[in-house]
């Protein structure tokens, strides 16, 4: 009887350690929630064509803004997610908002390209919308939190100043808009081609005592795609940070900057040098840790190849103090870099979120090449230490991708948008454009992803 009880246990102890395994790769950071959505991934209905931005409100609930079609016109879109990953049918109209036409002497709307929410739950996002006039201007709207638009915000939601321009129209540098919102309420905006920023006060006029009668030129944006305001951050003395370098969907290895500017608008030129701190990546997305450090993320050359091949282009990630010097007890001298391989040699950041840890999550494109000469790419995302070293217990050394629509060729994929839940969880929305944006499943997607 002994040997047959000796055989039992261990027959017991090695299931013990199977289901162990098995709970533990289930459950390792960095993969796929299955329990959200199908099997981890949202996709969009076709009124949601792109995701530009991403946010998690107090009740768990997930809003995405993007640009869509609505009734074969083009539409600023919004959509709600449950916790679960299923359209929110309180939300708009079976949880879409569609906005074809603000109203005004507005034509054609482009999408909406930034996406905030208030401390009371309410939607601002901001988007480029072209005049009768054939002028193009960036218009903010506010929702109510069932998704219809806000009466008292501007004229009927939206605001109605045409200062900001951005042109040439339907152009990837018309897209170029950042939005932040400060603690009084009021919201700034940001433009590529016009480069201009301006303060709405909490109505949605604009503020004329920023700059000159609520707008202000930025210093080191450019009327390009690659040196464009990406994003705004404000900080707890008032002060505001704008990033200026490169946008979704393909990596640009070329520097960016962060300027401050004072409360009012005028440059700050105690930040960095003269107002400017550089940026060795590309400055495609920026964020403020809780310690008031500066953290920026984009593309920048992760390995030197042996010539006559070109050298691999991974995630940058540069951290500052909050006077613009670079922390150099960040990564390597200030600077972490994620390399994604020989099979994702031209990949790059557009979105970053902190979590409660401290880890940095970034995310963007996991690239064989650029998109528009129909290569492939996937979500990819990376996650780095408070101290910059790549996190080793989150996907594969600290590297995390996926391909949002397998078995097929010419996908270009990329994250736009970066959130994390209250529960840890990393909540990214994105793209794919399938033959270039033309074949079937092109469209939006937000995956949900395990952080511990």
């Amino acid at each position: 009887m002994q040997p047959c009880h000796n055989a039992r246990r261990l027959y017991l102890f090695a299931l013990v350690v199977v289901l162990c395994s098995t709970t533990y790769a289930a459950a390792q950071p960095g993969t796929l929630d299955l329990t959200f959505a199908n099997n981890g991934i949202f996709a969009a209905p076709g009124t949601l064509r792109g995701a530009q931005g991403g946010a998690i409100q107090s009740d768990g609930n997930i809003v995405v803004a993007g640009s869509g079609a609505f009734n074969q016109t083009s539409a600023d879109t919004l959509i709600r997610l449950t916790p679960a990953g299923v359209l929110d049918q309180s939300f708009g109209s079976g949880g879409v908002v569609t906005i074809t036409n603000p109203g005004g002497s507005v034509y054609y709307v482009d999408g909406f390209f930034a996406l905030a929410i208030q401390s009371n739950g309410k939607i601002v996002a901001a988007g480029a919308a072209q005049l009768e006039s054939g002028s193009v201007i960036v218009q903010v709207a506010r929702f109510q939190t069932n998704g219809s638009l806000d009466p008292s915000f501007g004229s009927g939601g939206f605001t109605t100043t045409t200062a900001i321009t951005t042109t040439p129209y339907n152009s990837s540098a018309s897209r170029n808009v950042a939005l932040a919102l400060q603690p009084n309420g009021e919201i700034l905006v940001a433009a590529g081609y016009s480069n201009l920023m301006a303060r709405f006060t909490s109505s949605g006029q604009l503020d004329t005592t920023f700059g000159s009668g609520g707008i202000v030129n930025l210093a080191n944006a450019g009327a390009s795609f690659s040196t464009a305001p990406t994003q705004i951050a404000v900080q707890k003395n008032g002060k505001i940070l704008v990033a200026s370098g490169s946008l979704a969907p393909t990596p640009q290895l070329q520097a960016g900057t962060i300027s401050r500017y004072n409360s009012n608008g005028s440059l700050d030129a105690t930040f960095g040098a003269s107002g400017t701190a550089a940026s060795v990546g590309s400055a495609s997305a920026l964020l403020l840790q809780s310690d008031g450090k500066i953290v920026v993320a984009g593309a920048l050359t992760s390995k030197i190849n042996a010539a006559p091949a070109a050298n691999d282009v991974g995630f940058g990630i540069i951290r500052y103090t909050s006077s613009g010097s670079i922390d150099k007890t960040f990564g390597s001298g200030g600077v972490a870099i994620a390399d994604f391989g020989a099979n994702a040699p031209l990949s790059g950041a557009f979105a970053l979120a902190i979590q409660s840890n401290g880890d940095i999550v970034a995310a963007g494109a996991a690239a064989q090449g650029a998109a528009n000469l129909s290569f492939d790419s996937a979500f990819g995302l990376a996650r780095f230490t408070s101290t910059g070293q790549l996190d080793s217990s989150f996907g594969s050394g600290g590297l995390v991708t996926t391909t949002i629509l397998s078995g097929s060729s010419n996908v270009y994929s990329d994250v736009t948008g970066l959130a994390i839940q209250s529960d840890g969880k990393i909540v990214a929305a994105g793209n794919t454009a399938v033959d270039q944006g033309f074949g079937s499943g092109t469209g939006a997607y937000v995956a949900r992803y395990l952080a511990q």
